[in-house]
């Protein structure tokens, strides 16, 4: 994935930001958002049908036509707004790719796998 700007078009060469690097960041970017309590394993059959896209913890990377394209799979806080936190976490994961490298995401999907209850929450 290439990173350049109209002004750096007259550069001495290329910058190329490896699809895991843009995997890590959203992974961060997840992380500190509000009522994420942690990250949720890919499920095997969409890793599958996903192939060559980039996987890292909980995060599905495709880069299709240079456009980022992010499913994100996570597990929630019981007291967290789940409509509300994935919409800052969809906020949060594309300003945070975008601020750190300068490229744009096209989609943010979020996928809430499960609520993590303690032992006594659920009794």
């Amino acid at each position: 994935m290439t990173a350049m700007s109209e002004t750096q078009q007259d550069s001495i060469g290329r910058i190329e930001v490896a699809p895991e690097v843009l995997a890590t960041i959203a992974h961060f970017a997840t992380l500190r958002v509000d009522g994420v309590a942690k990250m949720a394993p890919v499920p095997a059959d969409v890793a599958r049908m996903f192939r060559k896209a980039t996987k890292h913890d909980g995060i599905l990377l495709n880069i299709v036509d240079d456009k980022i394209h992010l499913d994100i799979y996570v597990i929630m806080d019981p007291e967290a707004n789940i409509m509300e936190a994935s919409q800052s976490l969809q906020t949060a994961v594309a300003e945070a790719i975008d601020t750190m490298v300068g490229i744009p995401v096209e989609a943010v999907n979020i996928h809430v796998e499960d609520v993590l209850y303690t032992q006594n929450e659920a009794a």
